[in-house]
C-alpha cells in the first residue's frame, strides 16, 4: 500500500472517529440526526481502517460521504450545527474517497483530444465552473437555512418577499425535502467533481466527466424549470434562484467541450473495436498534442445575433409585469423567455452552437401564440420573425473540434 493511500486511510479513520464525537457532544439523543452521525461515523472508522489492505473500498467511502452530506435534508437536521457538520464531513469523505482513485498517477501535461486546437480538461476551464458551483452553492445554501428553521427570515435584493414566496410555495411543500438543500447538495458534488482529475481526464476518466457533466446539465435544466414556474404557479421572482440559474447556465456552457470531448473520444475506441465499457471507466491513451497554454472561456463566442436571441427572450419574460397582456399570453411568455435565453447563452459554446436552432421553434410559438389569443399579435409576429432569422447565422468556429465538427453546423 503506498504512503499517501495509507495517510488517506488513516484520515478517513480520523473522520469516523470526529462524527462519533460530534453525534456524542452536539445532537440530540434520539433524534434521527443522532443514530446516523453514529453509524456514519463507524462506517468511515471501519471504511479507513479496512482500506489499508483493500483499496477498492474507497468507492464505499464515496457513498458514505454522499449519504452524509444528504442526510441533514432527509433526516430534518434539527440543529444547524448538524447540517454544518455534515456538508463539511461528507465533502471531505468523498474527497479522500478520489484521492484513492488518483493512485494511478495521471500525467499533468495538457494534451488535446484528437483535430482539437485546445484541452478542454484544462484547469482555467475547470476552476471558472467550480467557482460558479460554489457560488450556486452559497445561493442554496442561504434558502435551504431558511426552508429548515436555522434562520428566521431570508432577504431578496430585488423582489421584496420574493424569494420567501417562492421557498414557502405550494411546490416547495410537496417536495419531501428542501428543495433548496438539494439544489444545495447537487453544487457541493458539481464543485467537488471540478476539482478532481488531471488534465487529460476527458481519456483518463471518462465516467469522471460524464459524471460531472450529468450533475451540470440536468441541473441546469431544472434551474431553468423552476424559474419558468415561479411567475407561473407562485407569482413571484426570486432574486436568488436568478441568480443561481444564470451561473448554471455558464456552467453548462464551460463544461459542453469536454462533454463532447469524452463522447468524440468513446466514438473513436469503439470504431476501433474496444472495449466501450473498459474504456469508459479505465480510460484510455488518444491525445494528440501537447497544449501549452489556455485562455479563460476558450471555446466560447459571443456573437451579436444570439445576444439579440437573449434581449428578446428578457422582453418576453419581463413584458406582463411592464406591459397590459392577455394572462394566457402572460404565461407563454413566462416559459418561451426563460427557454429563449437559455437556447442562446448554450449556443455561445462552439461544441453546441446548433442548439441555436431551436430558436426556431421558440419564434414560431411567439407567433402562433399571439394569433391563437389574439393578444400584441404584431408585436409578437415581429419578435418571431427576428427570433427566426436570428437562429440561422452560425457566426465564426474559431477553435478546431477534431470528429466533433461535423455536428456543427
Amino acid at each position: 500500500m503506498s504512503k499517501i493511500n495509507f495517510r488517506v486511510a488513516c484520515l478517513t479513520l480520523i473522520l469516523g472517529a470526529w462524527q462519533i464525537a460530534f453525534a456524542l457532544t452536539f445532537v440530540v439523543l434520539d433524534h434521527p440526526s443522532f443514530y446516523n452521525e453514529i453509524f456514519t461515523g463507524l462506517a468511515l472508522f471501519l471504511l479507513g481502517i479496512f482500506s489499508m489492505k483493500w483499496p477498492y473500498l474507497r468507492w464505499w467511502i464515496a457513498i458514505v460521504g454522499i449519504w452524509i452530506e444528504f442526510a441533514p435534508l432527509a433526516l430534518w437536521a434539527h440543529d444547524a450545527s448538524v447540517y454544518l457538520n455534515d456538508i463539511f464531513i461528507g465533502a471531505l469523505a468523498i474527497i479522500f474517497a478520489f484521492w484513492f482513485v488518483q493512485q494511478e498517477k495521471l500525467s499533468e501535461r495538457s494534451i488535446a483530444p484528437k483535430g482539437w486546437s485546445y484541452n478542454p480538461s484544462a484547469w482555467p476551464h475547470r476552476i471558472a465552473t467550480a467557482s460558479l458551483a460554489f457560488l450556486c452553492w452559497s445561493f442554496s445554501r442561504y434558502m435551504a437555512a431558511y426552508q429548515l428553521g436555522y434562520i428566521a427570515a431570508v432577504y431578496d435584493p430585488f423582489f421584496p418577499e420574493g424569494t420567501l414566496h417562492v421557498i414557502t410555495s405550494i411546490v416547495s411543500r410537496h417536495i419531501p425535502v428542501s428543495d433548496a438543500g438539494l439544489g444545495a447538495f447537487a453544487y457541493t458534488l458539481e464543485f467537488l467533481l471540478g476539482w478532481q482529475g488531471g488534465q487529460t481526464r476527458w481519456m483518463r476518466m471518462p465516467w469522471l466527466v460524464f459524471s460531472f457533466a450529468f450533475l451540470i446539465i440536468p441541473v441546469g435544466m431544472v434551474s431553468i424549470f423552476l424559474i419558468i414556474l415561479q411567475p407561473v404557479i407562485v407569482g413571484a421572482w426570486c432574486s436568488w434562484c436568478l441568480f443561481t440559474a444564470a451561473c448554471m447556465l455558464f456552467m453548462i456552457v464551460l463544461t459542453a467541450a469536454e462533454f463532447a470531448a469524452v463522447l468524440q473520444f468513446l466514438g473513436q475506441c469503439k470504431a476501433r473495436g474496444e472495449s466501450l465499457w473498459k474504456t469508459f471507466w479505465r480510460g484510455g491513451n488518444d491525445g494528440e498534442e501537447h497544449v501549452s497554454s489556455h485562455r479563460f472561456a476558450q471555446g466560447m463566442s459571443l456573437l451579436w445575433n444570439l445576444v439579440l436571441s437573449v434581449g428578446i427572450g428578457v422582453w418576453l419574460m419581463i413584458s406582463p409585469a411592464i406591459t397590459t397582456i392577455n394572462p394566457f399570453m402572460a404565461v407563454s411568455n413566462y416559459i418561451v423567455g426563460p427557454l429563449i435565453i437559455s437556447t442562446s447563452i448554450i449556443s455561445s459554446a462552439e461544441v453546441f452552437r446548433s442548439f441555436r436552432y431551436l430558436n426556431v421553434l421558440f419564434g414560431v410559438e411567439c407567433m402562433v401564440v399571439s394569433a391563437v389569443f389574439g393578444a400584441s399579435i404584431a408585436l409578437h409576429v415581429i419578435l418571431g420573425i427576428i427570433l427566426i432569422a436570428l437562429a440561422f447565422p452560425k457566426g465564426s468556429i474559431k477553435e478546431r473540434y477534431g470528429a466533433w465538427e461535423r455536428l456543427i453546423y
